[in-house]
């Protein structure tokens, strides 16, 4: 989609048929704000397939996929913008070129580029510039899906607020990596199991701080759903949250230096299967989180109306949090999420989401938008990538 889009505060509908855009709006919104794609596997899928190859004098061009914003505020316009390239790097090794017979081999590559007014940012400086919540049908992965993709949206959401979660992420990553590097080392006897030391204690730093922050928020999350689920639950029933280590066990309510005690206690005690497997078995990136229904586990034996209702008030406590430690409301961005709804749900969801500042609906079919809410409200039509104001 190319477009350039002005969106007025309150509520913004944008209507069209299935496949013509209406998704990759709220995706590039979103993208803005956690600089990841929802839907996309990897980063690679963000470029647009049909990016021209050539410029107009016959120079190979980098495929390119641009999203950019102006976020306007009481008191102050920023411009923020987010590039994503895919160029053909020459390989070398050693200095010394390899080639195929018709000249030296290339491989592509992703090159990323964060601005915030026009100066260029790190990731960590990009992210939170812009806060959104967006709604999806793909929700019902939180309850269903596998433990990556609720970790996967833990991460996303802390980082949104707080920059040192993500910053202690991004170590922890690289130093897993190097763990695991060093465990099949250790296992081929070309390494010995001394020089694990200071990569377990990086594990045991950041790997804490990352273990607590996420079980607070779950708390936090947990507390907040509650609420939300008893105005959209008809049967009223009792949703909890529970933030689980990687063998499944609850973590007790404690401090951080208590939980990377207990993260360096699990490090030592199976340090023999790591080396074995030749990977890191406990950490967060092992983690769960799990969602129960009147203390049920709800990926196990929730029907998909109790699953939609879970992940809809998951989501919907999601912005009211970082509405309160953001001390602003963040964008609620829903996507074709009233079509699995019955009409009283679609009310009530309608009611919760007006109490944002903004707030933009796709939809397929405008008989899904509450008839109340039609005559106030911006309305876009989206056909074949292009859109078009309404009223």
């Amino acid at each position: 989609m190319n477009a350039e889009l002005f969106l007025e505060p309150g509520l913004t509908i944008i209507h069209g048929n299935n496949g013509n855009g209406k998704s990759n709006l709220l995706e590039a919104i979103h993208i803005l704000s956690v600089c990841k794609s929802q839907r996309a596997i990897n980063d690679k899928d963000l470029i647009r397939f049909n990016s021209p190859g050539h410029d107009a004098v016959g120079q190979p061009l980098d495929i390119h996929t641009k999203v950019s914003a102006d976020i306007r505020r009481s008191n102050e316009s920023t411009k923020i913008q987010f590039d994503i390239f895919e160029i053909d790097n020459i390989m070398q090794l050693k200095n010394k070129q390899l080639y195929n017979g018709n000249g030296p081999l290339k491989q592509k590559s992703l090159k990323k580029l964060f601005r915030v007014n026009g100066v260029r940012r790190k990731v960590s400086e990009f992210i939170g510039e812009v806060n959104a919540v967006l709604f999806t049908v793909q929700d019902l992965e939180l309850i269903y899906g596998p433990p990556k993709i609720r970790r996967r949206y833990l991460d996303m959401l802390i980082s949104q607020h707080n920059r040192e979660y993500l910053r202690a992420l991004q170590r922890y990553q690289k130093t897993v990596l190097q763990r695991n590097h060093l465990l099949r080392s250790i296992k081929n006897g070309t390494s010995q199991i001394s020089e694990l030391t200071p990569w377990d204690q990086h594990i045991i730093t950041d790997g804490g701080y990352i273990v607590h922050t996420r079980s607070m928020i779950i708390k936090n999350l947990s507390d907040l759903s509650v609420n939300q689920h008893n105005l959209l639950s008809p049967l009223k029933e009792r949703l909890n949250l529970i933030y689980l280590t990687e063998t499944g066990e609850q973590l007790p309510e404690s401090d951080q230096p208590t939980v990377s005690g207990v993260l360096k206690q699990k490090l030592l005690d199976s340090v023999n299967k790591d080396i074995n497997k030749g990977f890191t078995t406990v950490g967060p990136h092992r983690d769960d989180f799990k969602i129960t229904i009147n203390d049920i586990d709800s990926a196990r034996f929730a029907s998909r109306g109790q699953a939609r209702i879970a992940a809809l008030s998951l989501k919907l406590a999601e912005a009211q949090y970082l509405s309160d430690v953001r001390s602003e409301n963040p964008l609620i961005l829903l996507d074709d999420v009233f079509s699995e709804l019955d009409p009283d749900r679609r009310e009530m969801v309608l009611s919760l989401i007006t109490d944002y500042e903004q707030s933009l609906i796709t939809t397929s079919d405008m008989d899904y938008i509450p008839k109340a809410s039609k005559s106030n409200v911006k309305i876009f039509k989206v056909s074949e990538g292009n859109i078009s104001s309404v009223n």
